[in-house]
């Protein structure tokens, strides 16, 4: 009897063991603090949420809810299988906010804004507004005017590739690397890079792949919402860059584009009296409609 005991036993906790092996990952976890309407802040490659923990404590200060989305895969979290990555995330947030009792606001950095302006493209009719910190609807171009997602695919896969083939430790320096040309506090590149170095290699280039693959251009007039780019200080200084992230939007009816007033691309971290203003003005400006 007790062989058998034991028998059964065994198989319990191997089914068990069998379910939760199978429990999918899901594409992003929601960090939701206080009441109001729902301002969801979307974090850039490899991000932790909690870059946006300075400015979701303010809106909450002014009666909205904060949710703030870490993805799967970065900063620690568990990684998605599959192949698909921000297609993934797209459709479970786009049903998110399908299921709200009030239009979404918005806000996303880099890659976080490029899942915003998305989201614009498929979803306007359950959001109220938009705020792209730092991002555009295809990455491709802002390095090459001419460049396609064909003519990108086959350095796009090369990336990914290499980018998976990466040890934790070797990603962990290169991404510490990065974040020094992107975020002007040594002390909040140490910060981040801690977190953010805690990401799964291949998941961070399958996400760089898909932007490099996926242009948003073509849909920007589906946008039916306000929308506000805020572009860093340091690339809105050239003429040039400037022109080229006013030209990927320009097809948004309503639309303010505006550059930061000091800092590098992770303007949340460098500038975030800056973009707590353009959110202030268009929070006031919503509720006066």
């Amino acid at each position: 009897m007790s062989k058998l005991i034991s028998f059964l036993l065994a198989c319990l906790l191997l089914n068990l063991s069998t379910q939760l092996q199978a429990e999918p990952i899901p594409p992003y976890t929601v960090d939701t603090k206080g009441e109001g309407a729902p301002i969801y802040f979307i974090p850039g490659l490899a991000s932790p949420g909690e870059v946006w923990d300075e400015l979701a404590a303010e809106v909450r200060e002014l009666g909205f809810q904060s949710r703030v989305l870490t993805l799967a895969g970065f900063a620690g979290s568990a990684p998605m299988n599959g192949d698909e990555f921000l297609p993934i995330v797209h459709r479970q947030l786009a049903a998110e906010m399908a299921g709200l009792d009030q239009p979404a606001i918005v806000v996303g950095h880099s890659l976080g804004a490029f899942l915003a302006l998305w989201l614009g493209t498929s979803s306007s009719e359950h959001l109220a507004g938009i705020v792209a910190v730092d991002g555009v609807p295809y990455l491709g171009a802002l390095a090459d005017a001419n460049a396609t997602p064909e003519s990108n695919r086959t350095s796009a896969e090369q990336m990914a590739a290499f980018m998976a083939s990466l040890s934790p430790e070797q990603y962990a320096a290169q991404n510490r690397m990065a974040l020094t040309g992107m975020i002007t506090d040594p002390a909040a590149v140490e910060r981040i890079a801690e977190t953010s170095g805690r990401s799964d290699p291949a998941t961070v280039g399958r996400a760089v792949a898909e932007m490099l693959t996926m242009d948003l251009r073509p849909t920007m007039d589906r946008v039916k919402v306000p929308v506000v780019l805020i572009q860093a200080a340091d690339s809105g200084a050239v003429e040039g860059v400037r022109e080229s992230y006013a030209a990927q939007v320009e097809a948004i009816a309503d639309l303010r584009h505006v550059v930061a007033t000091r800092g590098r691309h992770f303007v949340q971290t460098d500038d975030p009296e800056f973009v707590l203003a353009e959110i202030n003005r268009l929070l006031e400006r919503l509720d006066r409609e």
